[in-house]
């Protein structure tokens, strides 16, 4: 089995995350992120921003600056 390249480990970089890929994908990736460490923190940022996503589903803004964003983008360009 021929290790991934940092090419094809970023590009199936989701579906390792969220382990949705074979077991033998799995551990290509893991392997090939354990000793490339540019891949490594590609993966760390990227499982950092899927957490922060999952936490924030179902919340929502105060109306206060709902009000004011959309305000702002009404409001004509000067």
């Amino acid at each position: 089995m021929t290790k991934p390249r940092c090419q094809e480990a970023l590009d199936q970089l989701d579906e390792y995350l969220r382990q949705e890929l074979t077991p033998e994908h799995m551990a290509r990736i893991t392997d090939h992120l354990e000793k490339c460490r540019p891949c490594f923190s590609q993966a760390e940022f990227q499982r950092s921003y899927l957490q922060m996503i999952e936490k924030a589903k179902g919340q929502c803004c105060p109306d206060s600056l709902r009000r004011r964003v959309l305000d702002a983008l009404r409001s004509p360009q000067h």
